[in-house]
């Protein structure tokens, strides 16, 4: 009874301590954001940064986000069953489980779901295993787990669990990935007692490993316990959970889920650290990137060069953002394990005719069309040279720069004149340098693929100013909000009269001109191609359903062997990645609406109504990252 007591008493004074108080500036912290903040929040990655006396140790908890409608219901009733059986009965805290802590003490734990999602996302620095951390962890966790179950929703928040739990070390984190890990399948493929096999794994990843000799008879019995809390919670029948028991591990044929998101850590430290991390301190940054496209754009760069379209001597940059600038997808190099270098960021080279976007704004605000008339002859002797492609004569605006033609161009940017030219490129986010002579416009200064592509986005996104961004908040150990990137103000750079005919041109490049390698089958595609003098860089800018990829390769110094030229490779790698992520989250999409209308027949909606809405649904869904058009501009916030 006295130790009932001094637990209850304890808990009392933690739950006090994260009591609000009135004050005049109350800081914010994480269940204080709001409902859609929270909800994009624990489904976004995170990179962990600590700083110490010889500099940055920083590492990326990237789970595969899974949407409620992809994971199987069998993995969801086995981890409510052993885990927080009452779950979709309490509002966060569950007091019957909560009384066997002052019952037991602390080792009884009585966390709920939205407890431990809190414990994952927010609390680490309260881990230590001293009483007092544990009772102010275990305080701020009943105090607030109300409010974050409520914002969050039972489903959503169910799913961000399975997305955010570890299922052994920081590279197994998710459902998705321990899946692939551990039976080498999709999570959709899983058998109840696979199911049943993760859900026990959980709760001590490492003693309870299915796969390791050592462990594997502790983890079956843990399985079997966690079908038996399935029966007779009626989450499954007796005769289900004899077959699963029967039927056990089948094993797939897909490999380990593996990414190599270093070059984009390395980004968010360099970017953000100094910033917001004091030496000493571990602070969590939820970021934008997706390891799904990030694993594809990975992979497809793979195959192009398995394939030999990427010559030996080149390396590689990519960046994958939404229009908004959120970046998704960061390829520092063809071969990061042997050459540590971030060529998306770091590598400042020479731009090639990418460099006559602004140009084609410029046209556009000075009067012409795509349709307007420019001569493509030599202004002076054989400068400017359009190569093997020759000299055309009068030729539109739209057809010179879709067959890239440098003597077209320069003549077209003398016209306008160059200070005017340097003033748009300044104002879609690219510094052209000393410029005296309009030339700059064929690509003679350095710029990198992050510039090239968020200025690229600003055409991409109606016009608005793009601002590259990896992070979406800046959360301490304790859970105070240090700052928050989550609504972003729109700036407009562009005329709104000359979106629609700059992006048409840029589409005539892919359709008809340089850019033909890029063009996709079933979804209009967007860019250009850029080759350097020499061919020692090759570039591909261009989007495609609202996602904005932006790819460079580059002849390392002193390599010898075959070229490259930007309609080649770069447009090919383009093609690739963005064929790959359209199906994907058209895929996503479809699984989401038939999830929705479902839950939608079931409150008793009318199904003329589900019709209605499901149609609008291609106009408001977007992808982790992108704003629906509907949605009014928001004033950017920081805390």
């Amino acid at each position: 009874m006295t130790r009932a007591l001094a637990v209850a008493t304890a808990l009392s004074l933690a739950l006090l301590s994260h009591a609000p108080t009135a004050q005049a500036a109350d800081p914010v912290h994480f269940w204080d954001l709001q409902p859609r903040s929270l909800r994009l929040l624990v489904s976004s990655p995170q990179v962990m940064v600590t700083r110490t006396k010889a500099g940055w140790d920083a590492y990326c908890r990237c789970p595969v986000v899974l949407a409620p409608s992809e994971i199987p219901e069998a993995m969801k009733k086995a981890i409510v069953a052993v885990e927080d059986k009452r779950y979709f009965e309490h509002s966060g805290v569950d007091v019957i489980s909560l009384l066997s802590v002052l019952k037991g003490g602390l080792s009884r734990g009585g966390s709920t779901i939205p407890m431990q999602l809190l414990k994952n996302l927010v609390f680490h620095d309260l881990r230590a295993s001293d009483v007092l951390s544990r009772l102010e962890r275990k305080g701020a966790e009943v105090w607030y787990a109300g409010l974050f179950d409520e914002a969050v929703g039972k489903e959503e928040l169910l799913a961000a669990y399975l997305n955010q739990i570890e299922f052994g070390g920081r590279d197994i984190v998710g459902l998705y990935r321990a899946s692939r890990h551990y039976f080498r399948k999709e999570p959709r493929d899983l058998t109840l007692y696979e199911a049943a096999l993760l859900a026990g794994v959980v709760q001590a990843p490492a003693r309870l490993n299915p796969i390791r000799e050592q462990t594997r008879e502790r983890a079956h019995e843990r399985a079997l316990l966690v079908l038996k809390l399935m029966s007779e919670q009626g989450l499954i029948s007796d005769k289900e959970r004899r077959q699963a028991e029967k039927a056990g591990i089948r094993l797939g044929l897909l490999p380990e889920f593996k990414i190599r998101p270093q070059a984009f850590t390395e980004w968010v430290v360099e970017t953000w650290g100094d910033r917001y991390v004091q030496p000493g301190e571990t602070v969590r940054f939820f970021v934008t990137l997706n390891p799904r496209i990030q694993h594809l754009a990975e992979h497809q760069l793979s195959r192009l060069v398995k394939d030999g379209a990427v010559p030996p001597a080149y390396d590689a940059g990519a960046v994958m953002m939404a229009p908004n600038g959120r970046v998704q997808a960061m390829v520092g190099s063809v071969d990061w394990s042997q050459r540590q270098f971030n060529n998306a960021v770091k590598a400042r080279v020479q731009t090639g005719s990418t460099a006559k976007l602004p140009l084609l704004i410029a046209a556009c605000e000075a009067g012409k069309s795509p349709e307007s008339r420019v001569l493509d002859q030599p202004v002076t002797g054989d400068w400017p040279s359009n190569g093997a492609l020759g000299y055309r004569g009068w030729t539109t605006v739209k057809e010179a720069m879709a067959s890239s033609r440098n003597a077209a161009a320069v003549r077209l940017a003398r016209e306008i004149g160059a200070d005017t030219l340097a003033g748009v490129s300044r104002r879609i986010g690219i510094d052209p340098g000393p410029t005296d002579d309009p030339s700059f416009i064929l690509g003679s200064y350095s710029s990198n693929v992050m510039t090239m592509t968020a200025a690229y986005a600003s055409v991409a996104n109606g016009g608005y100013q793009v601002t590259p961004s990896g992070v979406l908040a800046v959360v301490d150990g304790r859970g105070q909000v240090r700052a928050d990137f989550l609504t972003t103000m729109r700036k407009r750079v562009i005329p709104e009269e000359c979106v629609e005919p700059t992006q048409a041109v840029l589409r005539e490049v892919v359709q008809h001109g340089t850019g033909r390698a890029a063009r996709l089958k079933r979804w209009a595609a967007y860019g250009k191609t850029g080759t350097s003098t020499g061919n020692a860089d090759a570039w591909f800018v261009g989007w495609s359903e609202q996602r904005v990829f932006g790819v460079w390769m580059g002849r390392r110094r002193g390599g010898t062997g075959p070229t490259l030229a930007g309609a080649g490779a770069p447009a090919a790698y383009f093609k690739r990645i963005a064929n790959a992520v359209n199906e994907w989250a058209e895929r996503q999409q479809r699984l989401e609406e038939q999830r929705v209308a479902s839950a939608r027949l079931k409150s008793g909606y009318e199904p003329d109504a589900i019709v209605d809405w499901l149609s609008s649904l291609p106009e408001t869904m977007t992808l982790p990252g992108t704003s629906s058009k509907r949605e009014p501009p928001h004033r950017e916030k920081r805390t």
